[in-house]
This record gives structure tokens, sequence and C-alpha cells, in this order.
């Protein structure tokens, strides 16, 4: 390996950052970085639930309508779950204007997380089939 002094070397020792080594397009990802993808989804997914649990809490704590029923904690997160899930069985239903406009833009963040989802296990897959082959 040539340095640009006679004798030294980079500090790291030559080796590139295992985020540089997670970015690379031309070989192919090592299964690290699928599992972080898989780790940092099994973490946002839980937070972002729980997030919206909370809030969909305290707007029925604070105003007792803004729902077709006051939600205790799990009400709430029974609400969020199945929004998540796209199931929407319609028992509790958001009632005031601004609680739509908030489930709508969780409607949305749960779209762009499933789609996250998904392309991590297509990525897999496809990582498992030609390392197969």
């Amino acid at each position: 390996m040539i340095y640009g002094r006679a004798g030294s070397a980079p500090a790291d020792g030559g080796r590139p950052s295992r985020s540089a080594s997670c970015a690379r397009s031309r070989p192919p990802r090592s299964w690290r970085c699928s599992i972080r993808a898989v780790q940092a989804l099994a973490t946002l997914v839980p937070f972002f639930l729980l997030l919206f649990a909370s809030a969909y809490f305290m707007l029925s704590f604070q105003a007792p309508t803004t729902f077709s029923e006051p939600l205790t904690r799990s009400d709430a997160l029974y609400f969020t779950i199945t929004t998540f899930a796209t199931v929407g069985f319609g028992d509790v239903v958001p009632r005031s204007e601004a609680v739509r406009l908030l489930v709508s833009g969780q409607i949305l963040l749960d779209l762009v997380i499933l789609g996250l989802g998904i392309r991590v296990i297509i990525g897999a897959v496809k990582k498992s089939r030609t390392s197969a082959a």
C-alpha cells in the first residue's frame, strides 16, 4: 500500500469505516448492513406506534369528544395498531377535523414504514439468492 509520506500510514489503518462499507454500491452489501436495517425498523416501528398512541390518548384526555368514545391508554394503542395494520375496524373513529388530519398523517407514514420494511425484506431475499448462486 502506498502512503503520502514514507513510512506513514493512515490513523485508521487504511480500512474503510463501517458506514462506508455499507454505502458502497459496487460490491454486494454485507449481511451486516441488512441486519442493521432490520434493527432500525424493529426500533422505529414500536417507537412510532407509541408516539401516535400517546398523542391520541392525550387528545382524547383533553377533549373526550375528539373520538367516538373516550380513549384509555390501551384503547389508544389499539386504535394506533389497527390503523397501522390498515385494518380499521371502525369501532373507534376520530370525530374532529384536527384528529382526522393527524390520523391521515399516520396513515401516510404507515405506508412509508411498510414500504421500507418490504424493501429490506426484498433486499435480503435478493442477497440470499445471489449468494446461493
